[in-house]
C-alpha cells in the first residue's frame, strides 16, 4: 500500500481519457462477458490497458490501486496482500475461509490470498465495484478485479517493446515482449520481466527489510482455423524471492539510542533453524496454464469454455515479535492445486443479450504454520517482567543474561526445568468442490432504457482439517504455548466435512437521459460461502472435533445509484450507495497469538464518491476525486445483544478521501515531454476490526497523511524511444501500511513502515 484512492468512476477515463479511447472516444470493458462501452454498462469500473500501466508505473496490484476508485491494496508481502473495495477487506491467508473480493484472471478465480499476488505483466485490467454475484460469483462478495491477458495478435511483422530501469534503493527493471505471427491461424506470444528492489527499512541484525525480487513469465499461443473458432493457450509463471517484512515492536527498542519509530531501523532476525535455518524472506512459486475456446455458432449463439490447472506454493519466515530477543520466530507454507472448468453460451438476439452457463472448481490447499519460541523469553513476557517499564511505554527489553533459565513459576508442576528453545506448529487444511449454475441477461426496452437482472446458485462440498505438532512438550507450559494441547495429536489430521448452498442475484437498469449523460441504479446480493473452521481451545487435550464450527454464510444486500456524462472536453460521474451486512465474518488474534475466525454479526455502510475530470487544452488535462464513507459495525445483533465490535469502524477505511492530478504537455521540435503530478490524500484509519480500544494506548491507526508523485516523460520524434523520470512518495512522507500483527495478541504489538522517497529513470523501446 503507498497510498490510496477512494472513488465511484472509472478513473481511467478521468486521467488521460484519451489513453483508453477506442473509435469515437469509447471506452470499452468486457465486464459482463460481452465488449460494451462503459457507459452502457449499469456498474462502477475501471480499466486499464498495458500501455497506459506503463505510463503510470503500475506493476502490480498495490501499483494499480494508487488510480482506481474504491480499491486499495495493502501488501505487507506478496504472500500476504490484503484487498479492498469501498472498505471491506480480503486478506484471510486459512485454506479454508473464501475470499470476500474476486480476483480474477482470464476468467479464472486466483483470489485464494497466497497465490493471488501477481505481476500485472502484458495485461489490461478491469475493478468492479459493488457485488458481482452472476458475472464473478466466486468470492465476489463486494467486488472482482479481472486481469486480462493480451492474446497473440495476427499482424503483418513481428512486433515487440522493451524497458529497462534503475533507480535508488539498487531497483533494477527488465522487461519485454515479443508477438509472433507464424501464418494466417497461428500466432504466438511471449513476455517476460525482472525487477529487484533492496529493503527500505534497514535491519541491524540481518538483511535489510520490505523489498523484492520477482522474475515473471508468461507464454501464449492462438489457433483461429476459421473466423467462428478462436483457440487461446495462456501458460504463467511467477517467482518471488524477496526479503524479509518488518514487523517493528512499538514497544521494545530495536537496541539502546535506536528509535522506535516503523521507519527507523529494526533489528529482526529468524533464530532455532526455523525452515532448516533460513534467513526471514518470502520464497514462492505461482504457477498457471489456462486453455480459453469461443466458438461462434451463428448471429445469435456462441459458446465459450474456460480451463485451468492453477498452483501455487509459498513459504514465508518471519519475526513477529518485532525487536531483537529471540522471542518468536514463526514460518507459514502454504499449497493449492486448483482446476476449474467453465462453460458459457452468450446469445444477442436483438434487443436481448446475455448468457447462461455452469461451472465446476475443485481446490485442495493447507497452510501450515511452524512456531519457534525461546521459553526463556517467552515466560519473561507472560510473566511481565521482561518489561523494564509499564508496558505502554517504549523501553529496553530486559537483557537475556538476566533471563532465567528455569522455569520459575513456583505454582508449575515443571518449576525448575531448564527451558530452551521449543517449536511447535499447526496445520488448516481446505478442500472444496463447488458447482455453479447461472445466467445473466440484459434487455433494451427502448433505444435509451437497458434493464438487466441475474441469478447464480451454487454449491459447496467442503472439507476442512486441522492438526498440530510439537518435538515434545514445552517446559514452560507441559503441551505448547501456541497449540496448547493440540501438541498430544502428534500431527494427526482430524476432519470435517459439509455440504452448502446459496442463491445470488443482481438486478440493474441503464438510462440515457441525453446522448451525453446515462444514469443507472443496482440492487444485488453478495454472498461469502460458509466456512468451516477449528477454534482452538489450548486447554484441551489433543484435537477436539467438538471445536470445528460452522460460521454462517455472510450476506450483503447492496443499493447503488449513479450517474456518468462524457461531455467531450469534460467526463464526470457521482453515485451513492448502501449496503448491509449479516454474518459479518471477520478474525481475531487471540490471547495465544493464533488468529481465529468468527461471525462479528451485522454491519452496514454508505457512501458518495464523486469524479471530475477536464481537458483544459490540447497541452493540460486535470482531474479531481473525492469520496466520503460511513462503514460501521451495528451496536447490536438482530436479537438486541450487544457486538463485539458494535460502533467500530471497518479495518483499512478512510472516512474521506480524495486526489488531483493533472498531466501538463509540450511539443518542441525534439518531441513530447508531459509532466504528471498525482497527489492523493485519505483520512485516518484502523489496521483491525477492533480499532485498538483494548490495549493500553489506542495507537494502531495511520493518521490522515497524503503523498505525491512525479513522473516526466519525453518521447523522441517518430516514437524511436521514450525516456521517463519519476518519483514516487517525493516528499518523503513517514507513514505505516499495518499495525497490531501477531504481537499485538501479547500486547507488543508491531508496525510496518509504508515505502520511502523512491526515484528512478527507465528508457522504452518498441519495435
Amino acid at each position: 500500500m503507498k497510498k490510496v484512492l477512494f472513488t465511484s468512476a472509472a478513473l481511467g477515463a478521468l486521467v488521460f481519457a484519451n489513453a483508453y479511447a477506442q473509435e469515437d472516444d469509447v471506452i470499452t470493458v468486457t465486464t459482463q462477458k460481452r465488449e460494451q462501452a462503459i457507459q452502457d454498462v449499469p456498474i462502477a469500473v475501471t480499466t486499464y490497458d498495458q500501455e497506459r500501466m506503463d505510463d503510470l508505473g503500475i506493476q502490480q496490484f498495490d501499483d494499480l490501486a494508487d488510480f482506481v476508485p474504491g480499491l486499495e491494496v495493502q501488501e505487507q508481502s506478496a504472500n500476504n496482500p490484503g484487498f479492498v473495495i469501498r472498505g471491506i477487506t480480503s486478506d484471510s491467508g486459512e485454506a479454508n475461509i473464501e475470499p470476500r473480493i474476486s480476483i480474477y484472471k482470464d476468467g479464472v478465480s486466483i483470489a485464494r490470498s497466497r497465490g493471488s499476488f501477481v505481476e500485472l505483466l502484458d495485461s489490461s485490467v478491469e475493478v468492479i465495484r459493488g457485488p458481482q454475484p452472476t458475472l464473478f460469483g466466486r468470492s465476489a462478495l463486494i467486488g472482482a478485479i479481472n486481469v486480462i491477458s493480451n492474446k497473440p495478435q495476427f499482424d503483418d511483422t513481428i512486433t515487440g517493446s522493451l524497458r529497462a530501469g534503475v533507480g535508488n534503493l539498487d531497483y533494477r527493471l527488465v522487461e519485454g515482449m515479443v508477438n509472433l505471427p507464424v501464418s494466417d491461424t497461428v500466432a504466438l506470444r511471449g513476455a517476460v520481466r525482472y525487477k529487484k528492489r533492496e529493503g527500505y527499512t534497514e535491519n541491524l541484525i540481518g538483511e535489510d527489510l520490505n523489498g523484492y525480487e520477482t522474475a515473471a513469465f508468461r507464454f501464449a499461443a492462438r489457433f483461429m482455423p476459421s473466423d467462428a473458432l478462436d483457440i487461446n493457450i495462456i501458460a504463467d509463471h511467477q517467482i518471488d524471492d524477496n526479503p524479509g517484512t518488518s514487523f517493528k515492536s512499538g514497544t521494545f527498542f530495536p537496541a539502546p539510542g535506536v528509535s522506535i519509530e516503523p521507519w527507523e531501523p529494526a533489528a529482526l532476525s529468524a533464530f532455532g533453524g526455523i525452515e532448516g535455518g533460513r534467513d526471514l524472506g518470502l520464497e514462492r512459486t505461482v504457477s498457471s496454464i489456462t486453455g480459453l475456446v469461443d466458438y461462434e455458432i451463428n448471429d445469435i449463439f456462441s459458446v465459450s469454455s474456460i480451463t485451468n490447472f492453477r498452483t501455487f506454493d509459498s513459504s514465508e519466515v518471519f519475526d513477529p515479535d518485532g525487536f531483537a530477543g529471540n522471542l518468536f520466530a514463526f514460518a507459514e507454507n502454504a499449497e493449492s492445486d486448483q482446476w476449474s472448468q467453465e462453460l458459457r453460451l452468450d446469445f444477442a438476439n436483438g434487443p436481448l443479450t446475455g448468457f447462461v452457463g455452469g461451472s465446476y472448481f475443485s481446490e485442495d490447499g493447507f497452510q501450515n504454520v511452524p512456531l519457534y519460541f525461546d521459553e526463556r523469553y517467552a515466560q519473561a513476557l507472560l510473566g511481565g517482567f521482561l518489561f523494564t517499564d509499564t508496558p505502554e511505554t517504549p523501553q529496553n527489553p530486559l537483557p537475556e543474561a538476566l533471563l532465567p533459565t528455569v522455569n520459575a513459576n513456583p505454582a508449575s508442576p515443571l518449576f525448575g526445568t531448564p527451558l530452551g528453545i521449543f517449536n511447535e506448529e499447526f496445520t488448516n487444511f481446505g478442500e472444496t468442490i463447488s458447482y455453479d449454475l447461472f445466467a445473466d441477461a440484459s434487455y433494451a426496452v427502448t433505444d435509451r432504457l437497458e434493464l438487466t437482472a441475474g441469478l447464480r446458485w451454487t454449491k459447496d462440498e467442503k472439507t476442512t482439517g486441522y492438526s498440530a505438532d510439537s518435538d515434545g512438550t514445552s517446559a514452560l507450559t507441559g503441551a505448547g504455548l501456541f497449540v496448547g494441547g493440540a501438541v498430544f495429536n502428534n500431527g494427526q489430521r482430524v476432519d470435517v466435512e459439509d455440504e452448502f448452498d446459496g442463491v445470488t442475484w443482481r438486478a440493474a437498469a441503464n438510462y440515457d437521459l441525453t446522448d451525453a449523460v446515462t444514469v443507472f441504479g443496482n440492487v444485488a446480493r453478495g454472498r461469502r460461502p460458509e466456512v468451516l473452521a477449528y477454534q482452538n481451545d489450548t486447554s484441551d487435550i489433543g484435537i477436539n472435533p467438538d471445536n470445528f464450527v460452522t460460521i454462517d454464510a455472510e450476506e450483503v444486500d447492496a443499493y447503488e445509484l449513479g450517474v456518468k456524462a462524457n461531455l467531450g472536453a469534460f467526463y464526470g460521474d457521482a453515485s451513492i450507495y448502501s449496503y448491509d451486512y449479516t454474518n459479518f465474518q471477520t478474525s481475531i488474534i487471540d490471547e495465544n497469538g493464533v488468529i481465529q475466525p468468527i461471525n462479528a454479526g451485522n454491519a452496514s455502510a454508505t457512501g458518495f464518491e464523486a469524479t471530475a475530470f477536464w481537458q483544459a487544452s490540447q497541452w493540460v488535462n486535470l482531474f479531481a476525486v473525492y469520496a466520503y464513507s460511513d462503514a460501521t459495525f451495528d451496536e447490536t445483533d438482530d436479537d438486541g445483544n450487544a457486538q463485539e465490535f458494535g460502533g467500530n469502524v471497518f479495518r483499512l477505511q478512510p472516512e474521506n478521501a480524495y486526489s488531483l492530478g493533472a498531466t501538463f504537455s509540450v511539443e518542441p521540435s525534439f518531441g513530447l515531454i508531459e509532466f504528471t503530478p498525482v497527489w492523493s490524500w485519505k483520512s485516518e484509519v484502523f489496521f483491525d476490526n477492533d480499532n485498538d480500544l483494548t490495549d493500553f494506548v489506542q495507537d494502531e491507526f495511520q493518521d490522515a497523511y497524503g503523498l505525491l508523485d512525479l513522473r516526466l516523460n519525453y518521447t523522441a520524434p517518430q516514437s524511436a524511444f521514450e525516456v521517463e523520470l519519476f518519483v514516487e512518495n517525493a516528499l518523503d512522507e513517514e507513514y505505516i501500511i499495518d499495525a497490531g500483527n501477531t504481537g499485538d495478541g501479547f500486547g507488543i504489538a508491531t508496525f510496518i513502515a509504508g515505502a520511502p522517497q523512491t526515484y528512478g529513470i527507465v528508457v522504452k523501446k518498441d519495435f
